[in-house]
């Protein structure tokens, strides 16, 4: 469904053709007057590689600046995927939210925007939400497949999987399942209550994309493990829609798990230092204990005990000790029989 801001103009454009033939590098140009650059521009990476006939597949990293799996895997496939070999057309993004992505940050330094929380946008907003606006009026339009790659960046760390926030439509849900038993990640998580209705897998939904994304990793990092898996499923999901001819065998069958609402999180309500009872991958209990804070500053003080209100796997802890109010220490999800 188009975004309803798609007739207002936008300053933010690509200096390459993205409808021609061929494979190109350019940038993502959006305005950004500074003392130091009075008429500059933000350039954001993008490649066009458009081959046979086929789909149009968008693929982005870098949604998130600190996740570095992604942006690894697309900056490798932008120089590898040749015309030749190609049905149809990829544009590929490795760094969308450029700005955090050099300042290896979750949100914007320029604006503080967090990319994820701003769809659709701007067309005369801030920079974050001016890319936002780009993306969902100038490339979700052209385009029907898309994969947003995220890992947990520096505060959080996942086991690997694919995030599905599942559509309405029957149809769409059947498509969705396939490509993600293509994909093949190690885990695939179906998600029923999104947490916000303002990030790119909403946006590409609403634009009836065939579309999911991942979190794999995290840390502030990537290792050899989990960069292995996003190159091979981003490869495995191009082969499933005919971009490319090779399918790389699947590492085993992907464990469908669900994350069904609030009780599957476990947040600080203090300051302090948290000390976890559970690591990636428990199996947990309603009840159990998550862990305590400590509180550093008031030593005689006893801990905060902190407990599981739902049973689940953790699929994703907190990675700093330090922690504020609000701050997610974990979140669960559970197996779909």
């Amino acid at each position: 469904m188009p975004s309803p801001h798609t007739a207002r103009p936008s300053a933010v454009r690509a200096d390459i053709d993205l409808d021609a033939a061929g494979k190109r590098f350019g940038h993502i140009r959006v305005p950004h007057s500074t003392h130091e650059s009075a008429y500059g521009w933000i350039a954001i990476p993008i490649a066009v590689i458009r081959g046979g006939p086929g789909p149009d597949v968008l693929l982005t990293a870098g949604n998130h600046g600190d996740e570095y799996e992604g942006q690894i895997t697309l900056l490798k496939l932008m120089r590898e995927l040749e015309p030749p070999a190609v049905g149809g057309r990829v544009i590929i993004i490795p760094r969308l939210n450029l700005p955090a992505a050099a300042a290896g940050r979750r949100t914007s330094p320029i604006d503080g925007g967090n990319l994820n929380r701003m769809f659709p946008g701007a067309a005369d907003g801030t920079v974050t939400e001016q890319i936002a606006y780009f993306i969902d009026t100038a490339l979700l339009p052209i385009t029907q497949i898309s994969l947003d790659i995220h890992s947990g960046g520096s505060s959080l760390e996942y086991l690997p999987c694919a995030f599905a926030r599942v559509p309405e439509d029957r149809d769409a849900r059947a498509r969705q399942r396939d490509a993600l038993l293509a994909f093949g990640a190690p885990i695939t998580m179906l998600v029923d209550q999104p947490q916000s209705n303002r990030t790119l897998s909403a946006a590409a939904l609403a634009h009836g994309h065939l579309h999911f994304s991942t979190e794999i990793g995290g840390s502030g990092t990537t290792r050899p493990q989990t960069q292995a898996i996003a190159d091979g499923c981003v490869r495995r999901l191009l082969a499933h829609v005919g971009v490319v001819a090779e399918a790389l065998p699947t590492a085993g069958t992907t464990r469908m798990m669900r994350v069904t609402g609030p009780s599957h999180y476990v947040y600080t309500p203090v300051r302090g230092l948290f000390e976890p009872d559970f690591t990636l991958g428990d199996v947990v209990h309603s009840g159990q204990s998550a862990g305590r804070i400590h509180f550093p500053e008031e030593p005689e003080r006893a801990p905060r005990a902190l407990v599981f209100e739902d049973a689940g796997v953790v699929v994703c802890r907190r990675v700093p000790s330090l922690v504020a109010p609000g701050d997610c220490l974990a979140h669960l999800a559970v197996d779909i029989g």
